[in-house]
């Protein structure tokens, strides 16, 4: 059973919002094992993403981890929010195309994250038998 992202959209006094939640008790038993052994997977929300190709924001770097800091809300705000006022905007990217964007960006990070952590168990230990 995979791990559930929630993720509500909303617009609240002109500022469009996505929130990200994780639905703990969909998480398998061996994610919540590797977690106990290795620590929350660590998502990286910043960087660059594609808005419209060929236009990239640049987000000013920013981890999570996926249990302690999630829900996460990101806002976008049509005009001048903080967190697009250093980076290189094309005035055709909307914002509901940030918007999507960072979500779709959000959303591989995510699964990044727990592919590494599913990868990162611990392979060393067991028994193995070599034909020789």
């Amino acid at each position: 059973m995979p791990t559930l992202l929630k993720i509500k959209k909303f617009i609240e006094n002109d500022v469009w919002k996505i929130n990200f939640t994780l639905e703990a008790s969909s998480m398998p038993e061996s994610d919540r094992e590797l977690i106990r052994k290795f620590g929350e997977p660590r998502i990286d929300i910043g960087g660059t993403y594609l808005a419209n190709t060929p236009n990239q924001l640049v987000l000013p770097t920013k981890y999570i981890r996926v249990k302690s800091d999630l829900p996460f809300t990101q806002e976008f705000d049509a005009k001048s929010h903080p967190l697009f006022l250093t980076a290189p905007i094309d005035a055709k990217a909307s914002t509901q195309a940030r918007a999507y964007a960072f979500q779709n960006y959000f959303i591989n990070a995510f699964t990044a994250a727990f592919t590494a952590l599913r990868n990162s168990s611990d392979t060393f230990t067991g028994e193995y038998i070599a034909n020789i």
